[in-house]
């Protein structure tokens, strides 16, 4: 590839990954989590043990938070700071898959797995979010990317990568960031019948190497915390995850085959054909070589290991984009704009209309305050007929224009949608009204949806009011998903009737709260569907 289109690729990264982060806000609950015990990191001076709301957190193991702290350090506690290295990683993860793809392919092909990466829905979306998904999809890769680096060139120093990588793996996310990496290593051994790997595999100074890298903060929480950590990270946050489902109506069959249909997109409907190609060459079926047995094992035992697990989430699969990207990139490299379709062209220019439609719908029917739709509306049909005029012109361009429709999409997706959706979600009005109207209340009770956001951003200690009948089943127990409920609470009726308390409300649970609180309080101000009382 030229180096102009190299030049357009990463300032395109660039562009995508960076833009409009200081205007996104810190969304409840996942990323205010984060981002409030990073926060309690530097003003407390503990670097070790992680902390919300004053209490020890043992949620996600340090690595993550250390960076979201130094983000904080170097630009301050704003929204660009928190998503500061999500974007970095992602621009890393990038490099990696392009630096992977020219070792175990040649030039064409990095740019295509690059291509397919960058303008995929999902990592758009996670490498701008603050939660450790972009980081562990960069570990992750690196430790299968070296190891088959590795395991099929005379480079054996290749395997001392794999170890660090597996560490931090571990630091970021917990004992899936070698368990998964390990089970994939191994079910392709065994597969290839290649035992005798193992004996190259730097299989006792790699795992010191892992362990020095891995092991010290483990150590050092056990040690401080003892059956605190244990229980809440090993128990709670790993164990009852799989065991348990933590939202049940996400537990169906088909929940990770839509997640990434629609993460892989533009790129998902060539996946079928690639993988036919894989398997069936000049009328018979054969057996794909060692790279692509590798890449077709690690994505689908990322699928299958979490369609497994009790507990789901949008992001749990993400770690299959990196085999996917590869495989397509490959495919797309050797057959270039042959892939492409009519019917396909027509789905892909529809899929567009249909999202900036229900863009639109939800404008109309004042379900998100979306802005600017008509931006997503153009931006679709102009993709579409820049992909039909493509078409009939020059079929030579046809990647790129679908690539460039992708990329262009996102961009408008960031101001018109991701950043509204991201004021709705967020409780940093409700933060500075407070900060405003009771800047000497260092405490304020709230009733209804515990935004900690609001806590982020105000600084101010946000106690959730609960019915009498309420809080035995709110206190935190051991291996329940009530060991999360660390924030300071109290009963409703008798904070709300001491004399000057504030208390936040949110306007769908008012009802409940006159209804508990038994007590007469003054309506002190309102915002965006909470309202303020004061006794």
């Amino acid at each position: 590839m030229s180096r102009k289109s190299w030049t357009v690729f990463w300032l395109a990264a660039l562009l995508l990954l960076f833009v409009f982060n200081g205007s996104l806000l810190i969304t409840d609950s996942v990323e205010s989590n984060y981002a409030l015990t990073a926060k309690e990191m530097v003003v407390s001076g503990d670097w070790l043990s992680p902390q919300i709301y004053g209490q020890y957190w043992f949620d996600k193991p340090v690595f993550f938070y250390w960076l979201t702290a130094l983000g904080f350090k170097i630009f301050g506690f704003t929204e660009f700071a928190a998503r500061f290295f999500p974007s970095c990683f992602g621009l890393a993860v990038l490099g990696l898959l392009i630096w992977g793809a020219k070792k175990l392919f040649d030039d064409k092909t990095a740019f295509y797995s690059g291509l397919v990466l960058l303008t995929s829905v999902e990592f758009f979306l996670i490498s701008k979010s603050v939660i450790t998904d972009a980081i562990l999809f960069f570990f992750f890769s690196a430790v299968l990317l070296f190891f088959y680096l590795g395991y099929s060139t005379p480079q054996k120093k290749y395997y001392y990568v794999m170890y660090a990588g597996a560490a931090l793996a571990t630091l970021t996310k917990g004992p899936i960031g070698f368990l998964l990496p390990g089970l994939i290593i191994f079910l392709f051994l065994a597969v290839t019948k290649s035992w005798q790997e193992l004996k190259q595999m730097k299989l006792c100074s790699g795992t010191l190497l892992f362990l020095i890298i891995g092991l010290p903060w483990y150590l050092a929480m056990i040690s401080l915390h003892g059956d605190a950590f244990t229980k809440t990270f090993l128990g709670t946050h790993n164990l009852l995850r799989a065991t348990v489902s933590e939202h049940p109506r996400d537990n169906v069959i088909y929940y990770y085959t839509l997640v990434n249909i629609l993460a892989l997109f533009p790129w998902s409907g060539f996946l079928p054909q690639c993988l036919w190609q894989k398997f069936r060459k000049q009328g018979s079926w054969q057996r794909p070589d060692d790279l692509t047995v590798f890449l077709l094992l690690w994505a689908a035992i990322v699928f299958v290991f979490f369609q497994n697990m009790a507990t789901k989430y949008i992001t749990y699969t993400y770690p299959l984009l990196f085999p996917a990207a590869l495989l397509l990139g490959r495919y797309l490299a050797v057959k270039g704009s042959r892939v492409f379709s009519r019917g396909y062209l027509l789905f892909h220019g529809l899929f567009y209309a249909v999202l900036a439609g229900a863009v639109y719908w939800c404008r109309f029917k004042g379900i998100a305050p979306v802005q600017d739709e008509f931006l997503v509306l153009l931006t679709a049909l102009a993709g579409l007929g820049l992909v039909y005029a493509v078409k009939s012109c020059n079929k030579k361009y046809l990647t790129a224009a679908v690539a460039a429709m992708a990329l262009f999409f996102n961009l408008a997706l960031i101001p018109t949608v991701a950043v509204p959706l991201s004021g709705l979600r967020s409780g940093k009005q409700l933060a500075l009204q407070l900060q405003n109207k009771y800047p000497e209340k260092a405490e304020i009770g709230l009733y209804g949806e515990y935004p900690t956001s609001a806590v982020f951003y105000s600084g101010k200690k946000l106690v959730k009011l609960l019915p009498q009948d309420e809080i035995e089943g709110f206190k935190p127990k051991a291996f329940s998903w009530s060991s999360k409920n660390v924030m300071p609470y109290a009963e409703l009726k008798s904070y709300a009737g001491i004399k000057d308390n504030v208390v936040v409300v949110q306007r769908k649970a008012l009802q409940g709260f006159m209804d508990n609180a038994d007590t007469y309080l003054l309506l002190a101000g309102e915002n965006k569907g909470w309202y303020i009382v004061q006794g």
